[in-house]
């Protein structure tokens, strides 16, 4: 059966292949796209997202939801990891970037939707005659935001699918995975809300990297979507090398997996299902999933952790819905 799906984005490179990745696999309806910021401004991750439909032939709404996060920039001191973007270098006047501020791609003839994302999120929920399943893999500004303003809806969304966290592991600072620091009390509302979660963290996603070998096998393909999403990956690659945050020959395509682990379960190995915390202290800590993992604590919401997954599963997968 094809499952209802509505698309949570911020959409940067990962972003993009797993937006082509859920709208080409034939097996998601997705009913609408809705924008936060996170990778960039949201009204660039709007545009982006645009250009990635128009490219891919695909006609969903989008909507424009939060530019920033709940809670978190009412605390100045908060945002020390933020003095630098963490995506970009600036070498001898040339920029390298993980996530391009426009994509090089053809201007869209459509246009972002008038509506709200949070008001989308709230009406198509609950007005759907099934469940729906959400897919997020932005900061939760949006889904959080709506679900405070209507809290009822979590009674008609199957479950949500979550890229973000990391256990015992972090990006955008020692502790703290980028779409959970960005907006942690987003994130403490959404895995605390009482839905099923499927949570798709660092460890997961790092343990399924893809790489340049791989690129070149989608641009061998001559398909629009591979070739595009192998000059993201390659674009990623090298702009993280240069910011001696990679190894300059693959990486984690976060958000792809994210979306991959919908479409075939086995992508993903192995599971943890634990009690779990989210920080919002301020502190060092500040945005980091906490994994209960003693023996004797109560599991009190249904949220399991992603820990390993299979890359050539992954990557076959990929090629196999981009390279059609």
């Amino acid at each position: 059966m094809v499952k209802k799906v509505i698309l949570d984005v911020d959409t940067g490179s990962d972003d993009a292949i797993a937006i082509m990745m859920a709208v080409l696999s034939g097996k998601l309806d997705v009913i609408g796209i809705t924008v936060t910021w996170g990778n960039r401004p949201v009204e660039d991750c709007v545009k982006n997202t645009l250009k990635v439909l128009e490219l891919v032939k695909k006609d969903i709404p989008v909507y424009q939801g939060c530019p920033q996060a709940m809670v978190r920039y009412l605390t100045r001191q908060r945002n020390a990891a933020l003095d630098q973007d963490g995506i970009s270098i600036s070498i001898d006047g040339k920029e390298y970037t993980v996530h391009p501020k426009e994509f090089p791609l053809p201007e869209p003839k459509t246009k972002k939707q008038k509506e709200h994302a949070c008001t989308f999120l709230m009406n198509a929920v609950k007005s759907s005659k099934e469940k729906v399943i959400m897919v997020a893999v932005g900061p939760l500004t949006n889904l959080g935001m709506a679900l405070r303003m209507c809290p009822e809806m979590k009674e008609n969304i199957e479950k949500i699918v979550i890229m973000g966290g990391g256990v015992h592991k972090g990006n955008i600072t020692p502790c703290a995975e980028a779409n959970f620091y960005h907006d942690p009390e987003a994130a403490k509302i959404v895995l605390e809300s009482g839905i099923p979660c499927d949570v798709v963290p660092l460890n997961a996603t790092h343990s399924a990297e893809i790489s340049l070998d791989n690129a070149k096998t989608l641009e061998e393909t001559e398909k629009e979507p591979a070739v595009f999403a192998a000059k993201l990956i390659r674009q990623r690659i090298e702009a993280l090398d240069k910011m001696h945050a990679g190894n300059g020959y693959s990486d984690a395509i976060h958000d792809a997996l994210a979306v991959a682990s919908l479409l075939d379960e086995s992508v993903i190995e192995e599971w943890k299902t634990n009690g779990f915390d989210i920080d919002i202290n301020g502190g060092s800590g500040d945005g980091a999933l906490i994994v209960d993992e003693r023996n004797n604590q109560e599991i009190k919401f249904p949220v399991r952790f992603a820990m390993k997954a299979n890359q050539k599963k992954f990557f076959e997968l990929m090629k196999e819905i981009l390279g059609k």
